[in-house]
């Protein structure tokens, strides 16, 4: 049998949250998700094949129900694994108005039919108005293991809930059992723009002690700058640094090289690329300070693979650092370019001559001006001081240590 949807739902497209969810909004929003999982797939319900909707039984007589439901028991007694018999008993306790035996024989259809997803719907329905967000996520896990082409037509159920702050708990807590779709749900929350709910699922990881994923933290940041909300995006970096990494949060995070390149946009990111790789790499024998050891085989073309986001106010500032080259040949140099990030748009601000290419450890600054008017965030990124053509290589080794900025005082106007 074909549920009956709840009065008022629709199959159409899951609208945005913007009222506090109740029980029987989540109830819908289960509904239409799953709904929209089975008409997307031409996923049809085996279980549903025979047997009556809640709106046909209701047409029945008195006797001819009680005709129906002495079918049911009795193919329930044949054979207590009948799924359709517990689903035809469920809804004619519906139409009978007992509740409470609906419901129970629907959570047991459900348990039954781990893959019915028209099932599933109704006991989904059922654990939402009761707020069991975990067995509703139990549920959801079991859908989308056992239909994973159509995962990420489950997933927007729980990144719908997940809006509320327990069923937001329930959803970590599944989250934290690293379901083998974990990867593919944070990807389908950056897919679908919402920062907001990958960062309050990403801190309830954290409170239970979870691991967290640095790509799941990127999709946070990225989420944000796209959004244009630079603010939320540094304060999702910074909540996944640790106390020794919030140390070397300075004007250049991490100048020294000394934490784990991480690739998320406030600290070192490197692009990867075919005969580019990196490593960070002891500064001598005698030293355990490390440095960023760049290695060129064979790369062709422009190289701007290396940046990081800034925030500094307006002023006058130093760029200073120390560089080694070793068996390095380019058709071009590199140096340091500084941007203004202007809604997204990069204007360039500055550049440092080409780095000084010597087989020993050297220094290097430039003196630039943040101004005051369209320039809140900066890049600052490594490039080839020309733009070269993919059949220009380069080879060789750049290693990088102790990059700062440093506050300048103002010229005297």
């Amino acid at each position: 049998m074909v549920a009956d949807p709840p009065p008022g739902v629709g199959s159409g497209a899951l609208g945005k949250v913007t009222i506090v969810l109740g029980a029987a909004f989540l109830a819908a929003v289960s509904y239409m998700t799953l709904e929209s999982a089975v008409s997307s797939s031409g996923i049809d319900d085996k279980t549903a094949m025979s047997g009556m909707g809640v709106s046909s039984l209701r047409r029945l007589s008195s006797g001819e129900l009680s005709e129906e439901e002495l079918l049911a028991r009795r193919a329930f007694a044949r054979d207590p694994l009948d799924a359709e018999a517990v689903i035809d008993l469920s809804h004619i306790a519906d139409v009978e108005g007992r509740t409470e035996a609906s419901e129970r024989l629907k959570l047991a259809a459900g348990e039954m039919m781990p893959r019915a997803t028209g099932v599933q719907a109704e006991a989904l329905m059922i654990l939402l108005r009761r707020r069991d967000f975990d067995r509703v996520m139990s549920r959801l896990d079991g859908l989308i293991r056992a239909r994973p082409s159509e995962a990420r037509n489950f997933f927007g159920l729980a990144s719908e809930i997940a809006v509320e702050p327990d069923a937001s708990k329930a959803v970590a807590r599944m989250l934290a059992t690293n379901p083998p779709w974990r990867e593919q749900f944070f990807g389908a929350l950056a897919a679908g723009n919402e920062p907001g709910t990958a960062s309050h699922i990403i801190d309830d990881l954290r409170a239970m002690g979870a691991s967290v994923e640095s790509g799941e933290i990127r999709s946070v940041i990225d989420g944000y700058i796209r959004a244009g909300d630079v603010d939320r995006s540094y304060a999702a970096w910074l909540s996944s640094l640790s106390e020794d990494e919030l140390r070397d949060v300075k004007r250049v995070y991490d100048g020294g090289f000394s934490h784990p390149i991480r690739n998320l946009r406030f600290d070192w990111t490197l692009v990867p690329a075919d005969g580019f790789t990196y490593r960070l790499f002891p500064r001598n024998t005698a030293s355990m300070d490390q440095t960023l050891q760049l290695d060129f085989v064979d790369f062709g073309g422009t190289f701007s693979n290396l940046s990081q986001i800034l925030r500094l106010e307006p002023g006058r500032y130093r760029l200073s650092g120390e560089v080694r080259f070793e068996d390095f040949a380019s058709p071009a140099g590199v140096a340091f370019h500084i941007y203004c990030r202007d809604g997204g748009q990069m204007r360039q601000l500055e550049e440092t001559s080409s780095l000084p290419q010597s087989n020993q450890w050297i220094g290097f600054e430039k003196i630039f001006n943040i101004p005051k008017a369209k320039c809140a965030t900066q890049l600052l990124q490594m490039e080839s001081r020309a733009s070269l053509d993919k059949e220009q290589l380069t080879h060789g080794m750049i290693a990088l240590d102790v990059l700062s900025i440093d506050k300048m005082p103002d010229l005297v106007q």
